[in-house]
């Protein structure tokens, strides 16, 4: 029992530092020496622990992964190919019930910091005629806007989780599927059904050649990203650095341009990698997830609710992905044994992860959505919480068909 108290002080250090706006990275260090001093690891030991981590070939990797991705959305995002893909689409589809879930999807292939506020305006201009309540609107532009969280290997959060969970993102990504069509399926039931068809009446619509042009050539980026990494197997850093160099040369980007995208990154998201390995290796050394472990089977808590609920608090009590997986992935993970895809139980705290995500009040999306659509909580979470059970049904089935 006082392991678990050790482990709760951790974990309430995290949320009260995480409140007062600290940097995530900087919070899972300290986490990480008060961690290793509550279960007993020598400071020298625990200096040599986090200079470890820091430098190690996996830390190294997922940094340049995460940092390649957010040159290659400032790229994508200063050479207007994001607004080609978004108007070639909007060209496409007539009936307008569709690109109320595709417009934020769109965006959502780009992952970056409050993201929901760019597709905002796009949904609200294509649900004019559609009758669609503030909270429905706000639920649809938020939900749809993540439902990609759990497959594509552009998200910092899944490289991440990828990293923690010992896998490859491409692996990650072919095993989670489960949770990408569930996430969907909540989307399109809580969000769409109920929606009376419109059409657009197309005036001034080019034609469809015109339309599929644009479309290419505002996609063809993310698309061969795709092939390379998943249909192909390249090496996900490799193949992030070739589709940056082929930008660079077609758009004619400078030295200067170039500088100017650099300094527009959003850099924090390398420190909060260092911290999560820091506070994995930390946990590991400490022994203090055996002795966890050993307490919570004394008091007979089952496995699977263990393992979904620890992510999901550290999702709903931060609001951001890659806390959760930081923070809760290095608690959970070393108890499910060795095989964490084959058994499930990877995906299962991923997905504890991500409905703790989608629910928390404090995502910068859904906060910024509401504000926007000047929606009332209790109507957007009457449509969030039943979508995000879709999502724990999904995992716990695939947990139950793999025991």
């Amino acid at each position: 029992m006082l392991d678990l108290l050790k482990l709760a002080a951790v974990l309430i250090f995290i949320i009260v530092l995480m409140r007062f706006k600290w940097n995530l990275g900087l919070v899972l260090v300290l986490a990480s020496a008060l961690t290793g001093l509550l279960f007993g690891r020598a400071p020298g030991d625990l200096a040599l622990d986090a200079f470890g981590a820091a430098v190690d070939t996996l830390t190294l990797r997922l940094m340049a992964i995460v940092l390649l991705i957010t040159f290659l959305g400032e790229i994508l995002r200063s050479t207007l190919q994001l607004e080609g893909l978004i108007r070639s689409l909007g060209d496409l589809f007539v009936d307008r019930r569709w690109l109320l879930a595709l417009l934020p999807m769109l965006i959502g292939l780009l992952p970056m910091v409050g993201g929901a506020m760019f597709s905002a305006p796009m949904v609200e201009e294509t649900s004019q005629g559609l009758d669609l309540s503030r909270e429905r609107k706000t639920f649809v532009n938020y939900w749809f806007r993540h439902v990609w969280e759990c497959v594509f290997p552009l998200y910092p959060s899944l490289v991440l989780a990828a990293g923690l969970l010992g896998v490859s993102p491409q692996t990650l990504t072919l095993t989670q599927w489960p949770l990408f069509l569930a996430a969907l399926a909540g989307g399109v039931l809580f969000g769409l059904v109920g929606v009376r068809r419109a059409d657009d009446p197309g005036d001034g619509r080019p034609g469809r050649k015109d339309t599929l042009t644009l479309l290419l050539k505002s996609i063809w980026p993310i698309i061969l990203v795709l092939i390379l990494a998943i249909v192909l197997d390249v090496d996900l850093i490799l193949s992030l650095v070739v589709i940056v160099a082929v930008l660079v040369v077609v758009h004619r980007l400078g030295p200067r341009r170039l500088w100017d995208l650099v300094r527009r990154m959003a850099w924090g998201t390398a420190p909060v990698i260092v911290g999560a390995m820091v506070f994995r290796r930390v946990l590991e050394t400490s022994h203090a997830v055996e002795a966890v472990s050993s307490a919570l089977t004394s008091l007979g808590v089952p496995l699977p609710v263990v393992v979904f609920s620890v992510p999901l608090l550290a999702g709903l009590l931060t609001g951001l992905a890659v806390a959760a997986f930081a923070i809760g992935f290095p608690i959970v993970l070393p108890l499910c044994g060795p095989d964490l895809i084959g058994s499930g139980y990877g995906l299962l705290a991923y997905a504890g992860g991500f409905v703790g995500l989608l629910l928390s009040p404090m995502h910068f999306c859904l906060a910024l959505t509401r504000v926007y659509f000047k929606a009332e909580w209790g109507g957007i979470y009457r449509r969030i919480v039943p979508a995000a059970l879709v999502v724990v049904i999904a995992a716990a089935v695939v947990v139950l068909a793999r025991h």
